[in-house]
């Protein structure tokens, strides 16, 4: 299998662990990191796993949703309570769990079958490790 990876720097977002005893209980952010893993059987006619120039679907979603956003979990009932009353304080975006590892798995979910749509059955994304700053990463493969 030939894999190539492409990494997206410096997304800034925020996050909450509600169930965590310390301090990440509390709202605070990172400049995080993805990695996404692609593998394929056969390169392309160019010698490509996949052409980095026609992934701006990827940058577009890290965009819309987790830019500046805050990524909370979906049991978070303050924070959902928090977001509705002020919905134009924060861009929330619902995860099932938005630790790290959380956000792989939800980022790889996320961006598998817009891979399929834009790339056909050729290749796939076979992980995606998330860093959150530059101390600690997470990754996720299926």
């Amino acid at each position: 299998m030939f894999t190539c990876s492409k990494t997206y720097n410096d997304i800034a977002f925020a996050h909450r662990q509600h169930q965590h005893g310390g301090q990440c209980s509390l709202i605070h952010g990172h400049n995080w990191s993805f990695v996404f893993t692609f593998g394929c059987k056969a390169l392309d006619e160019r010698g490509f796993v996949v052409d980095f120039g026609k992934l701006k679907f990827i940058r577009a979603w890290i965009e819309e949703k987790l830019d500046h956003a805050y990524v909370y979990n979906a049991s978070d009932a303050k924070t959902v309570e928090l977001i509705q009353k002020n919905p134009d304080m924060f861009k929330g975006y619902e995860v099932e769990s938005c630790s790290a590892e959380g956000i792989a798995k939800h980022a790889l979910e996320t961006i598998a079958p817009l891979l399929r749509e834009h790339h056909g059955d050729r290749v796939s994304l076979i992980a995606v490790e998330v860093l959150e700053d530059s101390r600690n990463s997470a990754r996720y493969c299926p």
